[in-house]
């Protein structure tokens, strides 16, 4: 008869490959394990081993070296060492940490995933398990991060650049994974600053958790059951913000009288949304300092700035601000895309009857410029030569998007402006230049 100890663990590797069941991974994926030379990893890592035959992906190994111990050139020796004794090819790559960025964590966390973000893989499977769950909804909650905070890591989510993470163990208590490698004779290192209870987690992990554990030994459990009860919910506010959305976004911004009418819930939760889609996830506290911003009159200037990007208010409406300015001076075809090469934006073009003139555009010589100010531009045959700065403001245009958006000139003539109009003896049948920002 099977032990306890046994039973407890014998059906992890089945859980594992279920887990890439699910998740569709077409044969032959290519998988690569965040491989730090801890029990979690290792233990991950010998499980995709034991699944390899049969589930016919190829599978790798990454060790991020983040050069803040005395012990990482020896960390990174185990690792390479552990994978070589599975067969796994492992590359280990060095990164520098900012320790002024946000604290230690923080920068080494965002050190660690801009390296990942690139591997050369499929799926990028990670060692996260239960009790990493339970401590991130800890963590969450002591923050005030709401439910997507108390949602804490899902299963599975793309990169930034696309590259799916699977998190293979998230449901699985550290204590089988321990089990499993005392069990298997597995070797693995122990990294002393998980012991620092300077950092919050290790403070929850070792001074808070283990109480919680004496008085329910299935907190870990509970804990991450509540963050599958958070994730459902935040995915049905998602749900609900996208349809409130079709309604607030108008003119490429998130228009706020449009969304007062929605109630304050959800005028919020659909703001929170689409700030998230601009790229801007951020904290409670952030979120409120701007959700007051709002309630300023409509000639104050509010906005979010959040790890590099920045939201604005023009004519009550929001809009996430393009930094990059309209780029130097470039040749240009009328009817062929132009993007410029610094990431500024590009040109395009739309067949229009209103646009500029096939025949016109037959002759001279054609260029995108930055604005200078000052520029005038006669849209009307009967009509004056007016103030491109008028034209703006008539037109509700944003004063960032008039200074960064790039002007078209046939020799020393200005022809066109993007989101304004072609000048009027230039204008007929033909191409309605249109810029595109980053």
């Amino acid at each position: 008869m099977a032990s306890s100890r046994k039973f407890r663990f014998s059906n992890l590797a089945e859980r594992v490959g279920d887990c890439l069941t699910r998740h569709r991974l077409a044969a032959p994926a290519r998988l690569c394990v965040g491989l730090s030379g801890g029990l979690d990893s290792v233990v991950l890592l010998h499980l995709l081993v034991q699944l390899r035959a049969s589930h016919g992906y190829l599978l790798s190994a990454m060790h991020i070296h983040h050069g803040l111990s005395v012990h990482a050139d020896a960390w990174a020796d185990a690792a390479v060492a552990v994978a070589e004794s599975l067969s796994v090819p492992c590359r280990v790559e060095r990164v520098s940490v900012d320790r002024r960025a946000g604290g230690v964590e923080a920068a080494a966390r965002a050190a660690r995933y801009a390296v990942f973000e690139h591997v050369d893989a499929d799926v990028l499977c990670l060692a996260h398990h239960q009790n990493d769950q339970a401590e991130t909804v800890l963590l969450n909650a002591l923050r005030g991060n709401g439910l997507a905070g108390l949602a804490a890591m899902p299963e599975s989510r793309p990169l930034p650049g696309g590259l799916p993470l699977l998190r293979p163990l998230l449901d699985v208590p550290r204590s089988v994974l321990a089990e499993y490698a005392e069990v298997q004779g597995l070797s693995w290192v122990d990294d002393d600053s998980n012991d620092d209870q300077r950092f919050t987690r290790n403070f929850l992990r070792h001074a808070i958790l283990p109480g919680l554990v004496l008085r329910d030994p299935g907190v870990h459990a509970s804990l991450a059951r509540l963050a599958g009860h958070a994730a459902e919910a935040e995915a049905l506010l998602g749900e609900l913000a996208e349809q409130d959305l079709g309604v607030c976004v108008l003119g490429g911004g998130f228009d706020l009288a449009e969304a007062a009418r929605l109630g304050v819930r959800r005028s919020r939760n659909a703001l929170r949304h689409w700030l998230s889609a601009q790229g801007i996830v951020a904290d409670a506290r952030a979120f409120e300092a701007f959700i007051n911003q709002l309630d300023s009159p409509d000639d104050a200037q509010p906005q979010l700035r959040w790890r590099g990007e920045t939201i604005r208010r023009y004519r009550g409406r929001l809009y996430r601000v393009v930094a990059a300015g309209g780029g130097p001076v470039a040749d240009v075809v009328p009817g062929e895309v132009l993007a410029f090469e610094n990431g500024a934006g590009r040109l395009v073009w739309q067949s229009a009857p209103d646009g500029v003139s096939r025949d016109k555009a037959q002759a001279g010589c054609w260029q995108l410029r930055p604005r200078q100010g000052g520029e005038r531009l006669r849209l009307r045959i009967d009509g004056p030569n007016r103030p491109l700065k008028l034209l703006y403001q008539e037109a509700g245009v944003p004063p960032w998007l008039r200074e960064t958006t790039p002007l078209l000139y046939c020799d020393d003539a200005l022809i066109a402006v993007p989101g304004i109009g072609v000048a009027a003896e230039f204008r007929g049948e033909g191409w309605l230049p249109l810029w595109q920002p980053a």
